[in-house]
């Protein structure tokens, strides 16, 4: 079985904090009220879909995906870099003693057959596997217990596994033994062919990726820690050329296997890994950064990938994804008063730009670094790779609760905290390591979000906006239900004392009935306790200290527009269409320009709209609510309307030639969309007239629009000759209407 472990390595990008644990008396419960708290839900505004897949965990067994309604299971870790699938045995690395541990099967273990164990009842289960594919090299060399450290061969060690006592843990005075063992006491030498022939005999086994398979696939696991988890075969810190070199290889690999196989990357540890190398960590000198423009590990990778695609047409990373951990002690069996509200606090760098993490992470930026992990990342991809997906695929807050006899429920309100945040914030694949224990205030966390009432039914789908005065005390979530129309208020009080009296404020949503109430506590019970019937459009109650409350309020909220088309029309005037809203009588237009608000604009009962006065050579950005009586819909999808009148406006394929002058007004209807998008505008090499058009002004004009229809939320292009080869494509007119249509 896989061991987890608490990435207690820390590497810093600045100074380190000095940590010190204070023992702290328990306090003893009162009997008075917090201060009332207001909560604010507004179904019209930030309203968007929550992705299934950040409900996800790591080793779960079929049971457990059912009750805890997991939609994606891992199949990660530190020993999954050492899998060999034609044997089923895996290489424990320093999680314990270097060992190959043949993983216990019916049969012979050939094929893969303990992989295969864990993907069918996954899948049975009706969720997707996220199977770790190893790209490192080495793998087990038989399926027998064999270790990287003989003791007998290598000498007396820091410690021994009992069990096996001539397999020592590969450490002489708390350091570690670099280049003094031979990995092929373990290991062989294996092609990444020998990762495509898994995959083959996992779509022969289990069916493609389009065909109910396995869809998601893993390139390794914190490849900056291969040096400081599997010294024994990799002693030297991995260098930004070789990991590069791996995803590129074994990417390419899995895309050929299998052409629709969503494929994860970058899965570095945590804060120091996404900005160094392991060399650089190993070294605390920054010089392969410094020797690849200075530019941070992650975003060098999404760099590297993008490349490749425009180089080849091939996609070998869907997937942008990252682990982290709190540093500061929380991922751990620690509930003193100050851990609880520590970990309380802690759950905002996964968003908040205002919130300073506590632990070392703090002093590596001057200022404080802010995290900010979800829109950081978000950032990145947009930047460096538009169209990747957001991954967080290992987390882990610890307090799972009930630990050590200890009732209280810390972990269970942290990890109901994370989903929360996972779903607001847009994250596309959340992972938690590993599944909560059974029945423990964490599991039972899940179970809120996904199984509260043992019948499946689940937290909304559609994420609305919901304020609090003080996230640290309470925070609160909240999901407009397609299927049934209902909207489900998660609140979540992390207060270590006293109750609350809440007060949540509902607007465009109209309740029809009293609000069904389950309650976590730390009695550690999910509880339907009494509804709570409205007044008007507000809902009072109280919360106790430390507790998950869940409100499925039954009423009608309004369906947002389905789409939005934008277009300019001239150089200050732009049309808009969109499909109607069944019972809507009215729709309100709002336009956003420069980067700013949304302003309403205008309103019509038709599906049309003008809009005129606009300043020429801008990005105004469009959405439409509709309204049903006082309620409105949330916002339809953005589109971008850009005033620019270009020459030619209609170019005929092969026969209208590609000008200097098409680049140039291109140029600037690309910047003003960056500068929609809150981007800074694009430099561009100088293009003098009557200049021959090249394959590289047109990748320049790609890769200057592609982040900021990323940033807006349109779409990404489907261009026309996606690679360019200099000498080789012809620049035809095509190229600029595709470019045009981006910028409408």
């Amino acid at each position: 079985m896989n061991k987890p472990h608490p990435h207690l390595f820390v590497v810093l990008l600045g100074s380190l904090l000095a940590l010190s644990a204070v023992a702290e008396e328990r306090r003893v419960p009162a009997t008075e009220l917090n201060p009332a708290v207001t909560i604010d839900v507004d179904a019209s505004v930030e309203r968007h879909p929550i992705d299934p897949r950040i409900y996800g965990v790591a080793w779960a067994t079929e049971p457990a995906i059912t009750d805890l309604g997991i939609t994606l299971n891992r199949w990660g870790g530190n020993a999954m870099s050492r899998y060999n699938w034609e044997i089923s045995t895996a290489n424990r690395a320093k999680d314990w003693f270097f060992e190959n541990q043949p993983d216990a099967v019916a049969g012979d273990g050939s094929n893969g057959e303990s992989a295969d164990d864990f993907i069918g009842p996954t899948l049975n289960a009706g969720a997707d596997a996220l199977m770790t594919i190893p790209v490192m090299g080495l793998l087990p060399k038989e399926r027998s217990i064999i270790c990287g450290y003989s003791v007998d061969k290598y000498g007396a060690q820091d410690a021994i596994d009992g069990d096996h006592e001539d397999c020592g843990n590969g450490k002489s005075g708390d350091n570690r033994l670099l280049h003094v063992n031979d990995p092929a006491d373990t290991s062989d030498v294996y092609p990444s062919s020998h990762q495509g022939d898994w995959i083959q005999h996992l779509i022969a086994t289990h069916g493609s990726a389009a065909n109910g398979g396995v869809r998601y696939y893993a390139l390794d696991n914190e490849p900056a820690l291969w040096s400081f988890d599997h010294w024994d075969i990799h002693p030297d810190g991995s260098t930004y050329d070789e990991v590069w070199g791996k995803m590129e290889e074994y990417g390419a690999v899995i895309r050929a296997a299998d052409p629709d196989a969503i494929i994860t990357g970058l899965e570095e540890w945590g804060w120091s890994g996404y900005f160094m190398s392991g060399l650089d960590m190993e070294n605390l000198d920054g010089a392969d950064r410094a020797a690849h423009d200075g530019i941070g590990f992650a975003e060098w990778l999404l760099q590297q990938a993008r490349a490749h695609e425009e180089t080849t047409g091939v996609r070998i990373l869907d997937v942008a994804a990252l682990h982290f951990y709190p540093q500061n002690g929380e991922f751990s069996d620690d509930v003193s008063d100050g851990m609880q509200e520590l970990r309380n606090r802690s759950t905002r760098s996964l968003w908040d730009p205002a919130y300073v993490d506590e632990s070392w992470i703090g002093g590596t930026e001057e200022g404080g670094a802010r995290v900010r992990l979800i829109p950081r990342l978000k950032e990145w991809t947009a930047n460096n790779y538009p169209g990747t997906l957001t991954a967080i695929t290992e987390y882990n807050w610890g307090a799972e609760g009930s630990m050590g006899g200890d009732s209280r429920i810390n972990g269970g309100t942290a990890q109901a905290d994370i989903l929360g945040i996972f779903g607001r914030e847009g994250l596309n694949i959340g992972v938690r390591w590993t599944t909560p224990q059974s029945q423990s205030h964490a599991y039972n966390a899940f179970k809120m979000y996904r199984n509260y009432d043992g019948n499946q039914s689940r937290f909304g789908d559609l994420s609305v906006s919901t304020t609090v005065p003080d996230p640290d005390q309470i925070s609160a979530f909240s999901a407009l239900r397609s299927s049934d129309r209902t909207m489900t208020i998660m609140i979540v009080a992390k207060n270590l004392v006293d109750s609350t009296p809440v007060t949540v404020n509902l607007a465009n949503f109209a309740p029809s009935g009293a609000a069904e109430r389950r309650q976590l506590d730390v009695a550690n019970n999910i509880t339907l306790l009494g509804s709570v019937a409205p007044a008007g459009s507000s809902l009072t109650l109280t919360v106790p200290a430390q507790s998950i409350t869940l409100l499925v309020v039954p009423g009608t909220f309004v369906d947002a527009p389905a789409s939005l088309v934008a277009t300019a029309t001239g150089a200050s005037t732009a049309s808009l269409s969109w499909p109607a809203v069944a019972g809507a009588g009215l729709y309100r237009v709002y336009r956003s320009s420069g980067h700013g608000p949304f302003d309403l604009v205008g309103s019509t009962g038709g599906t049309t709209f003008n809009d005129s006065l606009l300043s020429a050579g801008t990005t105004y950005l469009y959405g439409v609510r509709a309204v049903i009586g006082s309620a409105a819909s949330g916002m339809s999808p953005v589109d971008p309307a850009t005033t620019t009148v270009f020459t030619d406006p209609s170019l005929t394929v092969d026969a209208t030639p590609v000008k200097a002058l098409h680049m140039t007004q291109l140029r600037t209807a690309v910047n003003a969309m960056r500068v929609a998008a809150g981007l800074p505008e694009q430099v561009f090499p100088a293009l003098a007239a009557g200049s021959t058009i090249k394959t590289t002004d047109i990748r320049d004009l790609r890769r200057a629009l592609d982040p900021a229809r990323a940033v807006i939320g349109v779409p990404m292009i489907a261009y026309t000759d996606r690679v360019l080869t200099p000498g080789v494509t012809r620049i035809k007119a095509v190229h600029v209407t595709d470019l045009r249509n981006g910028v409408k």
